[in-house]
């Protein structure tokens, strides 16, 4: 969902609601020999990964703080094993599983579960041994993709248009259709973001064509699918936010027209870096696609089946994904009482020189 944009959301929210405004470090930023981004209160201690922006006194909040942490590996069968079937056999009405089935959302599932356990985990030294445990129990029995399809799935029901339904499903039978699932599923795997970066390369020093690049602009335009990603991480936050505040001190409670500031703050802050992101995933994703396939795909999400479908999957997936974030945030400050993660927030002293 947002490999790029690793915000530490749960342990900065308890910083905001039990101490707003009152913590504040310096902010450094390098990138090590790998590429990995660091941010920290402290300059990095090797010359070789020197600091990339001026040490500056900035609060410590969900505006301008990204906690960078390890992304766990994604093995080839946590995903693979939910590809969706060759043939979805037909004995009458497309059942509301067959299309499921059809579009791939399993394999998709886990991948999210992953990003949402990115989002969700601290970065590594930041908790005692004992409550980094602790949290890593919660986020595995909490973040199951059977989990989230039961929800998405009972979510998804409410919505049902048959006609729609049924011209969604023969499009999602159809050769292109299935091709372009497949293509889809494969954004799960864990090597796709390096093959984006690799292409983005590649396609620099040889343009896509204009209509290529409108094409893609248009797709995304139609299905809605930045829009969708900045959604999903504003409904990741909001839960975070309830969660940390009901456990914290009633003085320092958000009210809901609160956290309701806070989030879209949130999200207009993510969208931007979330369509460029989406755009360069979009390119490397449909690349074997002939300009007239990607057109015929266009077609099929401008259609009445397609918006219905991109519509219906977008709500059944905030859903889904509400609960269960808002669910496990109220786990992991159980597990974990708010006093310890403002206390892992704060930043570590300076030396005196």
């Amino acid at each position: 969902m947002t490999s790029r944009l690793k915000s530490g959301l749960l342990l900065l929210g308890v910083a905001v609601v039990l101490a707003p405004g009152t913590i504040s470090a310096g902010s450094y930023k390098w990138v090590d020999e790998k590429g990995n981004v660091t941010y920290s209160d402290r300059p990095p201690q090797s010359a070789d990964s020197p600091a990339t922006a001026p040490a500056e006194v900035v609060p410590l909040n969900l505006k301008n703080l990204e906690v960078v942490k390890p992304a766990p590996p994604v093995q080839e069968q946590d995903y693979k094993k939910y590809l969706p079937p060759a043939v979805v056999p037909r004995s009458g009405p497309t059942r509301v599983d067959d299309l499921l089935e059809l579009t791939g959302v399993r394999a998709h599932l886990v991948g999210l579960a992953r990003g949402i356990a990115k989002e969700l985990r601290p970065a590594p030294g930041i908790m005692n041994a004992k409550d980094q445990a602790s949290i890593d129990r919660v986020l595995a029995k909490s973040l199951r993709p059977e989990a989230l399809y039961g929800l998405m799935r009972e979510a998804f029901i409410p919505q049902i248009d048959r006609t729609n339904l049924e011209a969604t499903a023969a499009w999602l039978r159809s050769p292109l259709g299935r091709r372009i699932t497949m293509l889809e599923v494969a954004t799960v795997d864990p090597s796709f973001e390096q093959k984006v970066a690799d292409y983005n390369e590649e396609i620099k020093a040889n343009r896509l064509s204009d209509r290529r690049v409108e094409l893609i602009w248009r797709l995304d335009w139609v299905m809605g699918s930045s829009d969708s990603s900045a959604d999903l991480y504003a409904t990741l936050s909001r839960g975070v936010t309830k969660a940390v505040s009901a456990a914290g001190p009633p003085e320092r409670r958000l009210r809901p027209g609160q956290i309701d500031e806070q989030v879209a703050e949130i999200r207009a802050r993510v969208s931007k870096p979330l369509s460029a992101v989406h755009h360069e995933a979009t390119r490397y994703a449909y690349r074997d696609l002939s300009d007239d396939e990607l057109t015929a795909y266009v077609v099929f999400a401008s259609s009445d089946a397609g918006r219905w479908y991109h519509n219906a999957m977008h709500k059944a997936m905030i859903s889904a994904v509400g609960r269960t974030v808002e669910q496990t945030a109220v786990e992991l400050v159980r597990a974990v009482p708010v006093e310890r993660w403002a206390r892992a927030a704060q930043p570590a002293p300076q030396a005196v020189r």
